[in-house]
């Protein structure tokens, strides 16, 4: 009889990328309120730079995670093993992706 993945193992598929999509819609969000609203900018800059520390430690914390249990992983548990696979390649990806995001903070304006 073979051993049936529960759905959890495959939402850390999903967690590095959903995390970097939320902090694509919260940077994009808080730009746009900054310029709109005539919030301070710089409070405004700082708070998009720390959403992205942000979503960069959690993004490296997934992926660390599920390379450590990928490390511990035996041979027989393929389902898993596969799991964590994907999950720390998806964390090198969504942790690029971060960065390519957050670049036009520091070397454009944010409201021009």
């Amino acid at each position: 009889m073979t051993k049936t993945m529960r759905p959890r193992r495959f939402t850390w598929l999903a967690l590095p990328l959903l995390s970097w999509a939320i902090h694509f819609v919260a940077i994009y969000s808080l730009q746009g309120l900054v310029c709109a609203r005539g919030w301070s900018q710089p409070a405004g800059v700082a708070g998009m730079v720390g959403l992205t520390i942000i979503a960069l430690v959690a993004i490296a914390w997934i992926g660390t995670h599920a390379w450590r249990a990928l490390r511990r992983q035996g041979r027989d548990e393929h389902g898993r093993r596969f799991t964590m696979q994907v999950t720390s390649m998806l964390s090198v990806l969504s942790l690029v992706a971060v960065l390519f995001t957050a670049m036009p903070l520091l070397w454009l304006p944010p409201c021009e």
